[in-house]
């Protein structure tokens, strides 16, 4: 049983302590909090899958800052730049941004 056993809790810690994980868990207490002062959402579900999907957001970022060689601390930034930017935002910035790509090819 996990909760008998320390060691399985020493090992938790230190994979949440890694800057991969701080980033998505910034990701997903920011965007949780942002809307909940928005106060826009009604519907809880919609509420808890926003923060989800911006800690995997963050968790797609830290795998990129990884490839580029970045300082891997900057996962944490990323991470809190995407739940306070939401899902919203960033989808529409996507689309965007690959629809210029394929207009100008």
């Amino acid at each position: 049983m996990p909760e008998k056993n320390p060691e399985f809790w020493a090992q938790v810690w230190l994979v949440l302590s890694t800057p991969l994980w701080q980033g998505a868990i910034m990701a997903t207490t920011i965007s949780l909090l942002r809307v909940i002062y928005e106060g826009k959402e009604a519907n809880k579900g919609r509420v808890i899958l926003e923060a989800l999907i911006c800690g995997a957001l963050s968790l797609s970022a830290s795998s990129v800052i990884e490839w580029v060689a970045w300082p891997s601390s900057l996962s944490v930034a990323a991470g809190g730049a995407i739940g306070f930017i939401g899902v919203t935002v960033i989808r529409e910035f996507i689309i965007k941004f690959i629809g210029r790509k394929v207009d100008t090819q």
